[in-house]
Order: structure tokens, then sequence, then C-alpha cells
């Protein structure tokens, strides 16, 4: 494993670590300033602000538990200032009939903007 791939990987358990203490403004710092994010089932969220915004809100919610995703593999690509990752996602919700959980898989796009790696892109997929 190369050192950019075991820093995409740390990088991933803290921005878990972030969603975990509901700190929308640290899990946005892993982002570019103009990621797009595609939600299962849901909006294509464009720049950090409005993913900021999403993550903010749903960490509102007493019922919301969190996310989690896990790396399976990050890619090196011919650039080296570019890595894909892929993985596994489960978010969790308290309901009332237990706890509920969506899960499947993701890719995300990080590139090195000079100064560190970021989130340029990423796409969540629900399913098994």
């Amino acid at each position: 494993m190369t050192a950019a791939e075991e820093l995409i990987r740390r990088l991933r358990t803290a921005s878990n670590a972030a969603i975990a203490a509901r700190d929308a403004d640290a899990v946005a710092g892993f982002m570019a300033p103009d990621v797009i994010v595609r939600v299962s089932g849901g909006p294509v969220l464009r720049g950090r602000a409005a993913n900021r915004a999403a993550f903010a809100a749903q960490m509102a919610e007493p019922a919301f538990r969190g996310y989690v995703r896990t790396t399976e593999r990050v890619e090196p690509h011919a650039d080296p200032l570019v890595l894909t990752e892929r993985g596994r996602w489960v978010g969790r919700w308290q309901a009332a009939a237990g706890m509920h959980e969506q899960l499947g898989t993701y890719v995300a796009e990080w590139r090195h903007d000079g100064v560190g790696w970021l989130i340029h892109a990423e796409t969540y997929v629900s399913g098994r």
C-alpha cells in the first residue's frame, strides 16, 4: 500500500469520526469547495456549503445515528494527484420499531490540491 493510499484510509476514518461527533464543519473540511455528491435516492449536492448544510440538517435530527464509510480499496491513477476510493457505507437512524439502516456502496474521487487531499466527487448507491 502506498503512503497516499494509507493517508486516504486515515482521512476516511477521520471523516467518519467527524460524522459520529456531529461536526458538520469538520465533515465539510474533507471536501473541495466545488465537490459534487450524488446521494442515493436523493439530490445531487453541489459545493462544500451545500454538503455542509445537508450534514448539519441530518445531524440535527434526534433519530440520526450517523454514517460509516468503510474503504475497500484505493486506486491510483496515471496522475499521482488523483485517487479513487471504493467501499461500503451504512447509515443508521433510531426508529420507534428499532434501528433503521440504509446501506450500499460508494466511490469517491480524491485530488491533491498542493496542500492536501480533498474529496472532489462522491457517489452513493443503495443496496447490498
